[in-house]
């Protein structure tokens, strides 16, 4: 049954891009060319061709279907084309300027459980074929241009995920696997022998680094904690030191370029720096499709607030005027704030990576930065291993707590407290061994937060624990008072969201059960579970999405999903569908609740719902 009526359509805060990358490279009648490749979270890619005198933008646009986010690119000296590879989809594209078309070539590992969804980097060997490396199967993959077929190796290392491999002007193949324990893997194409060569770091102990570079030189080399090392074939050679980076590829009259608002994740402004020094500044006029958006948010002053997501952008709605505003950065991180809190009449935001913490008080100017007078100001990371920041409660104890997920190759996440009054952090970690922080609510009558976990760590690991569970942190004395998991074998506890009188609702992934969620009430004063109802209507639809995904309005309970909305009366599991997605429709995401309105995000708009 669905009950809702009357969602409206306010908006599209935020058309940015992220993944922007930049390449020299050929107009078709043979004139030199500035291109970008530029990704949109949840619309496809698009290409763009940067007039070298005015900075207009020919726009070219990748096909929906298999073209989400452009991760990885790579321009073809050889061939006068620029090579794409998209997010989720992981298929691979080609621009070639002759037609101004954006060609789909198809899968790059299409293989069932190693599936290329993600291809982190591509290069082009000196014999013109095309080497493309990928997330999640740790896969390297070849294209030959000629015959349009692709050579798919499998994995080069049976633990890691993720792989970037880089080709030498020699001809060596190797590639830097990470997360967990990052080391060098080179290839053999004539035999499609590998093997792992040369220092091995470990992520989690955070012991040791390695580096895998392309030389000034064109050569392939190794910086790491053991030295520096040329890789040559299938070898990695000690080196007294490696050279310098090759630099970004010039123009053709030696003019080189650079963003000078790639920090706070703009690109509109590109400086060109001639071979005599002199410099000019192009104003590009690209217009993007439209940005996903993570979450929304009431700040203190009654007013939406939001992040997008990749680029990660602060915006501003008045429901009132309908005016919206995206500020732009907010934070050095320029992934998406995972979550916000309220406190003395200032915004606090957590942003991923690094679960940065930013500050902004509405009542004065927005300018972004880390000192004393910026607003908002960036304080920093709450420790070395916070990543995710998955949950926030601002105000209980006079402090904002901050529960994060851990850093790529990492397991054990962190509970944080950030005092204001002496601008100082501190953190506590495995509160569950190898378990990463899911969610959090501060339980007010009993002075307690409650914490969620999850047995995944960070990205590129796998699971250590057998089973989460959940915790309740005393906040007087800054210890744990209790942990358990109610006798269930707990995979995921997705959120979590007090509701008075020792209750507390939980979305919980139970091992065995796939991705499906079930939504419990826990007394945590009796240590029980009230009731427990399974999201499963409609089938594989139910899944949370992002963070702060429950909220109470006049008695009830109200639960965010990627399919819709769902809500119960408090003190039940009486769960009725109150919005459900049309067919086709992106995910939603947790929202600002004003009055009896409820704004949220759907995929890149903001949309608002009057509810009943």
């Amino acid at each position: 049954m669905t009950t809702a009526v009357g969602v409206r359509e306010i908006g599209v805060p935020v058309k940015s891009a992220s993944h922007v990358q930049l390449f020299v490279g050929e107009h078709a009648d043979g004139s030199p060319a500035l291109y970008a490749t530029m990704a949109q979270v949840g619309a496809p890619f698009f290409v763009i061709d940067i007039d070298l005198q005015t900075g207009h933008c020919t726009k070219f646009l990748a096909d929906l279907d298999h073209a989400m986010e452009a991760v990885s690119a790579c321009w073809s000296d050889r061939l006068k084309v620029l090579y794409a590879g998209s997010c989720y989809t992981g298929h691979l594209h080609r621009f070639n300027p002759r037609d101004g078309r954006v060609e789909d070539l198809g899968a790059i590992n299409p293989a069932k459980h190693e599936l290329a969804c993600f291809p982190c980097s591509m290069d082009e060997h000196p014999d013109g074929t095309l080497y493309i490396s990928s997330y999640n199967g740790c896969d390297l993959t070849r294209f030959d241009p000629v015959t349009g077929e692709f050579t798919r190796y499998g994995r080069m290392d049976e633990s890691e995920m993720y792989l970037y491999v880089q080709c030498g002007s020699d001809g060596t193949v190797a590639a830097l696997a990470k997360m967990m324990h990052p080391h060098v893997v080179v290839f053999d194409p004539a035999t499609g022998e590998h093997k792992a060569v040369g220092p091995v770091a470990d992520k989690s102990a955070g012991v040791g680094n390695v580096e895998l570079i392309k030389g000034a030189d064109g050569l392939l080399y190794i910086k790491s904690h053991e030295g520096d090392f040329r890789v040559s074939g299938m070898q990695a050679i000690s080196v007294k030191q490696a050279p310098e980076p090759m630099p970004a590829k010039a123009l053709p009259d030696g003019t080189t370029y650079r963003w000078l608002d790639a920090e706070v994740f703009e690109h509109r402004q590109l400086e060109l720096t001639a071979l005599d020094g002199a410099t000019r500044v192009l104003h590009l006029d690209w217009e993007g499709d439209g940005t996903d958006l993570m979450f929304c948010h009431t700040g203190p002053d009654g007013l939406v607030y939001g992040s997008s997501m990749l680029p990660e952008h602060l915006f501003r709605c008045n429901p009132a005027t309908g005016e919206m505003i995206d500020f732009g950065a907010c934070s050095t991180s320029g992934g998406e704030a995972y979550t916000m809190g309220n406190l003395d009449g200032k915004l606090y935001i957590a942003s991923y990576p690094a679960a940065m913490l930013s500050i902004y008080d509405p009542s004065k100017p927005y300018r972004f930065g880390t000192d004393e007078e910026a607003n908002p100001r960036e304080v920093g990371r709450p420790d070395r291993v916070a990543y995710r920041p998955r949950g926030l409660a601002a105000g209980p104890a006079g402090k904002v707590w901050i529960a994060s997920q851990p850093d790529y190759g990492m397991w054990g996440g962190t509970l944080a407290s950030y005092d204001p009054k002496t601008n100082s952090f501190v953190s506590h970690r495995h509160l569950i061994q190898d378990c990463s922080c899911q969610s959090m609510t501060y339980l007010a009558e009993d002075d307690l937060l409650l914490i969620g976990f999850a047995i995944e760590g960070g990205n590129g690991t796998k699971p250590k624990a057998e089973k989460a569970g959940l915790v309740l942190w005393d906040l007087q004395t800054d210890r744990e008072v209790w942990h358990g998991d109610f006798g269930l074998s707990i995979n995921t506890v997705e959120d979590v969201r007090a509701v008075g009188n020792g209750l507390a609702y939980a979305v919980m992934i139970l091992n065995g059960e796939g991705e499906r969620p079930g939504l419990y009430l826990l007394d945590l004063r009796k240590k029980e579970i009230v009731g427990c109802h399974p999201l499963t209507d409609p089938p594989h639809g139910w899944t949370v999405w992002g963070t702060q995904t429950m909220f109470v309005h006049r008695g009830y309970l109200y639960g965010v999903t990627l399919r819709g909305i769902y809500r119960t009366p408090i003190g039940t599991v009486d769960v009725e569908i109150y919005l459900a997605a049309e067919e086709g429709e992106s995910a939603f995401g947790g929202g600002a609740l004003i009055g009896d309105t409820w704004y949220f995000p759907t995929a890149h708009r903001l949309r608002a719902l009057e509810l009943q």
